[in-house]
């Protein structure tokens, strides 16, 4: 199945060409809950195994909203099931448990933890594997945030490669105002802002606009117009790398090894990158167009390369039926 022919309650999706627009609602007010977690994990592992798919958008379908926050409702109702000041040493234990059992027992574990009190703890698994696979996935995600994000949508949106705001657009993370920390971003906003901007995020508990958003580093830049529009025209150039190649050089940025192990990660990449046909046809793309002058093509003739139209490194359904497909038709590439 198409990621974009998903039935999900909170999303609605559309594709055109290699880009998957995807728009929350989930109105009146667009907060984030248990059927919205639900339908991300379903979409992450529905891209992740769609070759069709080189970039996702996220951005809201009501009217002036992102994804607001948490439903606080929802974690009320969460919070009344649980018995007076749980003790650390079982709470860890208990999701350390049911992370490793949701990580290795598929279908049937989730069906066995929905059947239980556990059942919420067993879909925050899910979810933290999802924004995990979102960090290594071969599509590049993209957020167009189109009106306030706050908790868990911005902490979800951290994981995104690329984050674009409309001018109105502003972030809060007001968790800590009630008692609560960070569910699953806080790590990566420290990546993104730096521990002490983040901390001081959630100690003021203010709505920061999107140039102040700019400014730490939260968003990419800040759109004076269609959000949509300019994520969209952006996701059409960058849905055009490679998806291996993405997955890959996301690997080198986001995993957390020593210096050593990275260095030798990116020289086995590659390795496997110049092996390929599809790599090999870009090579020689690159040297018929390049100046009579011996310039750099990257210097005199950048653009079709920015733009991934000098060669199509995504013919066909999969990586390796790309590559076979690309080399036999190299010779025919101008």
């Amino acid at each position: 199945m198409r990621t974009a022919d998903l039935d999900l309650a909170t999303l609605r999706c559309e594709q055109d060409g290699r880009v998957l627009t995807v728009r929350v609602v989930s109105p009146p007010f667009n907060y984030m809950t248990a059927a919205m977690q639900d339908d991300l994990v379903r979409l992450v592992a529905a891209v992740d195994a769609d070759d069709g798919v080189g970039a996702v958008i996220l951005t809201g379908g009501v009217p002036g909203r992102y994804i607001t926050h948490f439903d606080i409702a929802d974690l009320l109702h969460s919070a009344e099931t649980l018995p007076p000041t749980l003790p650390r040493a079982p709470v860890s234990l208990a999701v350390r448990v049911i992370k490793t059992i949701s990580a290795v027992g598929g279908g049937p574990a989730r069906r066995l933890l929905d059947r239980t009190p556990l059942a919420s703890l067993g879909l925050l698994a899910r979810f933290h594997a999802a924004c995990e696979a979102i960090l290594r996935s071969p599509a590049v995600w993209i957020a167009a945030v189109d009106g306030p994000c706050g908790g868990g949508g911005l902490e979800v949106s951290t994981f995104f490669d690329v984050r674009l705001a409309s001018a109105d657009a502003h972030f809060m993370l007001p968790e800590l105002t009630i008692g609560l920390t960070t569910t699953f971003g806080g790590q990566q906003l420290a990546k993104v802002i730096g521990p002490v901007r983040a901390l001081e995020l959630m100690l003021e508990a203010r709505a920061i606009t999107a140039a102040e958003a700019s400014e730490v580093g939260l968003v990419n830049s800040v759109v004076d117009g269609d959000v949509l529009a300019a994520a969209q025209e952006l996701a059409a150039r960058y849905a055009r790398r490679p998806r291996s190649v993405v997955a890959a050089q996301k690997a080198v940025f986001h995993d957390d090894v020593p210096l050593s192990e990275s260095l030798t990660r990116e020289a086995v990449d590659q390795m496997i990158g110049l092996s390929t046909r599809v790599t090999r046809a870009a090579l020689r793309c690159w040297l018929r167009r390049q100046d009579p002058s011996g310039d750099s093509t990257f210097l005199t003739d950048l653009e079709p390369w920015r733009d991934g139209t000098a060669l199509d490194m995504n013919a066909g359904a999969g990586q390796r039926r790309d590559e076979e497909a690309v080399g036999s038709t190299a010779g025919r590439t101008s």
